[in-house]
């Protein structure tokens, strides 16, 4: 995936739920709580060793106080969002139907913009690992596969990692900035 004459190769793409729990008030990983994790995945977004897909900023709404600085954050920071490689990620995410039809075709979702099956034909196509907080769905059903699922199939081979096993495998450490109380 080419970019400008400074930037890194890409290793990583982040799903919205990613986002969302960074933007949100998640324990460990939202922004107000843990700053230190935004300014690393902002870092690594600027290098181009971060990116994301068309298809998530397409499902990033403006839902509530938090959704719209997320919204705004997104929009401010388009070419973190890679168009689609219509050809080659469609013929993944064809042979991906065979076994994952509900999952390609967003069954029983909420929304009609559905961006997983384009994450792992990314993934796929760049070799790249998914950053998603999405959790695998314990059924032995195909129909209910969720992103981890589908990522672990072979055919697709594409590891799926939520932030705590990002913040592992990078080796980071935060400390808290918060001074203790003194005991009298």
């Amino acid at each position: 995936m080419p970019g400008d004459l400074f930037s890194k190769p890409a290793e990583y793409t982040i799903d919205s739920c990613s986002l969302m729990s960074i933007f949100s008030e998640t324990p460990w990983i939202s922004k107000s709580v843990n700053p230190g994790l935004w300014e690393r995945i902002k870092e690594l977004m600027a290098e181009g060793v971060i990116i994301s897909h068309a298809e998530v900023l397409a499902e990033i709404k403006k839902d509530g106080k938090k959704g719209e600085e997320l919204y705004n954050w997104a929009h401010a920071n388009e070419h973190i969002f890679k168009n689609h490689d219509e050809d080659i990620e469609g013929k993944i995410i064809r042979s991906m139907s065979v076994t994952y039809k509900v999952f390609v075709n967003n069954k029983n979702k909420a929304s009609d913009v559905y961006a997983d099956p384009w994450l792992i034909a990314q993934a796929k196509l760049h070799k790249l690992k998914i950053i998603s907080e999405e959790t695998h769905s314990g059924s032995t059903d195909p129909e209910n596969y969720k992103l981890p699922n589908v990522c672990d199939d072979p055919l697709f081979g594409v590891k799926c990692l939520n932030l705590w096993e990002l913040v592992t495998e990078r080796g980071w450490t935060f400390q808290s900035s918060r001074v203790a109380p003194s005991i009298i």
